[in-house]
């Protein structure tokens, strides 16, 4: 409690100091409260122009392509398009378009100038949404308006430039590959063209290498060899069965004419004629002029072919052979074993062709076993570097294509759209400075100058103004006090001084209120106030 009452004295001496040295006071706020108001007043004013755009990058049509063409992160692209706009050549050209570069008279006003756009412009975009908003601050408001639209035109052709130049970057430098590999490929195919065409009776046929082909022709050969001794092999068995066997039964001789297992020519007709008379029977008597037609015709018919029968007899004894008598007289065992023997020694004709041929070629290969290999080291290197040229000539096609697809749908639909929420405003009223801030500000400062300042007078050159000072400093103990003979007269001065304190503060106060109302109620000193004095 003793602590905190010594702390409130010394605060109310302190007090009391400054109060006695307020003319520090009145002198600090007139010296700065004035000159500084006038420099606030003569400050000009400023407007801020600003447009809001939204970047729509939600195309329909590039997940209904996906995998046929190739597209770039619009974002991304966005993105770095934002981060470069306000570069040199860019500030240089919305400069130049503004025509502030006529404003200038050398490259250090021109660089200046640049510098102070880079400063004034400014970017700013929204986390989530793809919202971007750009302002600018200048003395002149249809300046400022122009500005931001400039740079708004800018901010839009750059992202539609730069999509539509990669675009063609990427074309022209694909042409380029293309051709090359072209060049290439064709010179490739003609080497190896040139080396078939060298080594077209040394090279051996067929697929696979020189080894593989060889062993296959020799497993061929082994196989064919084989398949012979198992021919020759049935051939001598099947030779074996025919030289016991009988080439005719002997059951049909001259002497049957009658045998039914002979036929001749007339065989068919008479069955017919004989069908045909049973018929009639059926239906008429013997003595019908039918019937007896019918059996004079099928009696001259037996005749015939009992004639005929009695001609093949006389062949038959004079030559021995019995083969116009039918089948019915030969062995069909001993036939059958003659068309086996027949079609054996056939096909062992073939494989001793086919084992020929393979024998040939076995024997081909081996006499080229040095030279073959490295024909075939050479030729699959000839086709390896056509193969890889060949892939990567296509790929690159495929690249092309699919390049031009993506120009295409970027042609046919906007791929990245620009929708300008909020479009540049000629500014009416000034956003600065902000004039009331920095009057209050100044209030402050003069007023605070001037207290500290009377503080620090008052403990420069102190003044007694209770006895615990004169105790205090002096160490002498006080026994009591009287009071001032001019008491009055020095009451009467000290309120002159609060007065004119009073009133020089009143002053001062006066003064702010008036230029923050004129601030708040006309935004500024208008050109018709004080007959445009200001």
């Amino acid at each position: 409690m003793i602590g905190f009452q010594q702390v409130l004295e010394q605060v109310l001496t302190y007090v009391k100091g400054i109060w006695i040295k307020k003319r520090y006071v009145i002198i600090s706020s007139w010296l700065i409260c004035p000159i500084g108001w006038l420099y606030v007043v003569s400050m000009p004013d400023t407007y801020q122009s600003s447009a809001r755009v939204y970047v729509d990058t939600n195309s329909l049509l590039r997940p209904l392509l996906r995998g046929l063409a190739v597209y770039n992160n619009p974002e991304q692209q966005i993105s770095l398009v934002a981060r470069t706009l306000l570069s040199r050549p860019n500030l240089e050209k919305i400069a130049r378009e503004a025509d502030l570069d006529i404003t200038t008279r050398n490259a250090a006003e021109f660089n200046e100038l640049i510098t102070g756009l880079r400063e004034d412009i400014q970017l700013s975009s929204t986390r989530d949404a793809n919202i971007y908003t750009i302002s600018y601050t200048s003395n002149n408001p249809t300046m400022a308006q122009r500005i931001v639209q400039i740079t708004l035109n800018e901010f839009i052709e750059s992202n539609l430039g730069s999509t539509r130049q990669s675009s063609d970057s990427a074309e022209e430098f694909l042409d380029k590959q293309i051709k090359e590999y072209e060049v290439r490929l064709i010179e490739a195919e003609q080497r190896l063209a040139d080396f078939k065409r060298s080594r077209q009776q040394v090279l051996p046929g067929g697929s696979g290498d020189f080894y593989t082909q060889l062993q296959n022709e020799r497993t061929l050969l082994e196989q064919a060899r084989l398949r012979l001794r198992e021919l020759q092999s049935q051939l001598e068995s099947a030779k074996a069965q025919l030289a016991g066997e009988e080439p005719v039964f002997g059951l049909v001789t001259p002497e049957l004419e009658a045998n039914p297992g002979v036929s001749t020519q007339f065989d068919h007709r008479i069955a017919s004629l004989e069908t045909n008379l049973d018929e009639l029977l059926i239906r008429y008597t013997d003595q019908h002029p039918d019937v007896v037609k019918t059996r004079s015709l099928l009696d001259n018919l037996k005749a015939e072919r009992k004639k005929q029968l009695e001609s093949m007899s006389k062949v038959a004894q004079d030559t021995g052979s019995y083969n116009q008598f039918g089948n019915i007289n030969q062995n069909p065992v001993y036939q059958q074993m003659k068309i086996t023997v027949s079609n054996l020694e056939s096909e062992i004709a073939s494989i001793k062709v086919r084992v020929a041929n393979f024998e040939k070629n076995v024997q081909d290969l081996e006499e080229k076993i040095n030279l073959i290999p490295e024909l075939e080291a050479e030729l699959t290197g000839l086709n390896r570097d056509y193969g890889i040229t060949k892939a990567k000539y296509e790929e690159l096609l495929q690249r092309r294509e699919s390049a031009q697809l993506s120009r295409k749908a970027e042609a046919t639909s906007d791929d990245v759209q620009f929708r300008v929420i909020d479009p540049p405003l000629l500014p009416t009223k000034p956003t600065g400075p902000m004039r009331v801030l920095l009057y209050t500000g100044i209030l402050i400062i003069g007023f605070g100058a001037g207290t500290a300042m009377a503080f620090l007078m008052s403990q420069v050159s102190p003044v007694v103004v209770n006895s615990s000072q004169l105790v205090e400093h002096f160490n002498i103990p006080i026994l009591g006090s009287v009071t001032h003979r001019e008491l009055a007269r020095m009451v009467k001065v000290n309120r002159q001084r609060l007065m004119v304190f009073a009133f020089s503060s009143s002053v001062i106060v006066a003064i702010y209120v008036f230029l923050v109302g004129i601030e708040v109620v006309y935004g500024g000193f208008p050109d018709h106030l004080f007959g445009g004095f200001l």
